[in-house]
């Protein structure tokens, strides 16, 4: 491949990663909602801000505390931009990458890596569902952490 061909190839016929095309949708998208408990969105808050030196987080930008809709029920619903979305999905591979390490810094323990999970597959889950705006009809969809224990019945 010549440096031409280098400089004005198509980006589109790279050969991505599973992940790597996670990634780029979830950038893609303007707005999305992720519906959670609002100690979930704190620990991912405050993972952002204890490892800012140590793992890139400039893509990472939290909505306003306004624009958190909040339940009477600890449940909130937050509006997150794409790039932020991206940023929070490949935290989560990172936790769950570190989380068996031995060394002593960004050592994750095993509720990280069960919360990481959770969120990386819910994450996921939505991005099987983006298309185009142009093609979009219907509601958007919100991103949701709510699974419940059921109450056994008799």
């Amino acid at each position: 491949m010549g440096l031409l061909d280098l400089l004005f190839r198509n980006p589109e016929e790279d050969d991505e990663s599973p992940y790597e095309l996670k990634l780029r949708a979830a950038a893609g998208i303007g707005i999305a909602k992720i519906r959670c408990h609002a100690d979930t969105w704190a620990y991912f808050l405050q993972e952002f801000e204890r490892t800012s030196g140590q793992v890139p987080t400039s893509a990472f930008r939290p909505p306003a505390n306004e624009d958190i809709v909040r339940e009477t029920n600890g449940m909130i619903t937050v509006p997150i931009s794409g790039s932020s979305l991206a940023a929070l999905l490949d935290r989560c591979c990172v936790i769950r990458a570190r989380s068996w390490s031995s060394s002593s810094s960004g050592n994750y323990g095993s509720v990280d890596k069960a919360i990481a999970s959770r969120v990386e597959a819910a994450i996921s889950e939505a991005l099987t569902h983006v298309v185009p705006a142009s093609e979009a009809q219907g509601a958007e969809l919100t991103i949701v952490l709510d699974d419940r224990p059921v109450a056994k019945t008799e």
